[in-house]
């Protein structure tokens, strides 16, 4: 398995926007479920108010979150080739949100979740190795921005598939590594995030680097 525990390290700060959300929503999550919880013991209902302006918000906050977490990618890239670079975490993780750039991240997220859902629609399985065949793309979006040779989204999707042809296995188990992470996450209500965030996309990092220069 591809380890990079110095560039977690070095990419705490980071992360610290998508570290906070996700402390914040397993807090909110929390305190609704007790809520829902004392609210149906105390006159049995199960109403609630707001619910749909809550939910924009959380989804505005979400696509928000998800670019802030493309910038973080985008600079351990960075960091991965060049190990003597500096954070600067108040440019870094905002780096996306240029105009030449956002849409190209929008647009692959919109067709990777496309192609991902229409398999899905077949069966679970076939829905699971797509999403792995497509994990590079965010990864090779960022070198052909670099070199100048963006094209397309569809284009980085299928290049991501060639290049993940016989290691999704390899890949899948590395995530699998990771699940008990996740536990410690959920039984510390977030707060293992700190760690377990910039360990695992460092970790994501390290395995398209190997895998693109083939020494995996």
């Amino acid at each position: 398995m591809v380890l990079y525990r110095d560039g977690a390290g070095k990419a705490i700060s980071l992360f610290i926007i998508p570290i906070v959300f996700l402390i914040l929503t397993m807090a909110g999550t929390i305190m609704t479920d007790v809520q829902q919880v004392t609210t149906r013991l105390a006159d049995g209902s199960s109403n609630s108010t707001g619910g749909n302006g809550f939910s924009i918000i959380v989804v505005i906050l979400s696509i928000f979150i998800a670019l802030v977490s493309v910038s973080c990618i985008f600079s351990l890239i960075q960091m991965f080739r060049d190990t003597k670079r500096i954070i600067n975490a108040k440019s870094d993780m905002f780096q996306v949100f240029r105009k030449d750039v956002i849409f190209k991240v929008l647009f692959l997220y919109l067709w990777v979740w496309l192609f991902t859902s229409l398999w899905t629609i077949l069966f679970v399985i076939p829905g699971l190795i797509k999403s792995l065949s497509y994990s590079q793309s965010l990864m090779i979006l960022f070198d052909k921005i670099e070199d100048g040779t963006y094209t397309n989204s569809r284009d980085i999707i299928t290049e991501s598939r060639q290049l993940m042809k016989g290691w999704k296995n390899k890949y899948f188990y590395m995530l699998l590594s990771f699940v008990g992470w996740w536990i410690l996450v959920e039984l510390s209500f977030g707060l293992v995030g700190i760690y377990v965030i910039p360990f695992m996309s460092a970790t994501n990092v390290a395995f398209y680097e190997h895998l693109r220069i083939g020494t995996l």
